[in-house]
């Protein structure tokens, strides 16, 4: 009988967290989560070596991220971010608008990859 109830505690427990990951809230967190951790990486990067332009960090970035997921290959996230001019050095968004656009990307790629973006 305990098993039992463990069991459905923790698949409730699993549920909750499925939809307030899917709630407007829960992808707000996740987005912020991303942007933080973007803008993060970028000021590392650019802590390393102060001498690499903003578009080359931004690639090297995009690259490295885009090598830990199947599904950015796959929806040509790297085509995406060069189309929206964040790999030119004209055209190169300020670090926090980088973020943002990128984790905006990310999130737009996984919901269309669970299906949820069709």
């Amino acid at each position: 009988m305990e098993v039992l109830l463990i069991v459905l505690a923790v698949i409730a427990a699993g549920t909750a967290v499925v939809y307030f990951m899917n709630s407007p809230m829960g992808m707000q967190l996740v987005r912020k989560k991303t942007v933080s951790t973007i803008l993060n990486d970028v000021n590392a990067m650019q802590g390393s070596a102060p001498e690499t332009p903003l578009h080359e960090i931004y690639y090297a970035l995009a690259e490295e991220r885009t090598n830990k997921s199947k599904w950015l290959i796959e929806f040509e996230y790297l085509h995406m971010l060069r189309d929206a001019g964040c790999f030119d050095p004209r055209t190169a968004p300020q670090p926090e608008q980088f973020a943002k656009l990128m984790a905006s990307v990310e999130e737009k790629i996984r919901l269309q990859a669970s299906g949820v973006g069709k």
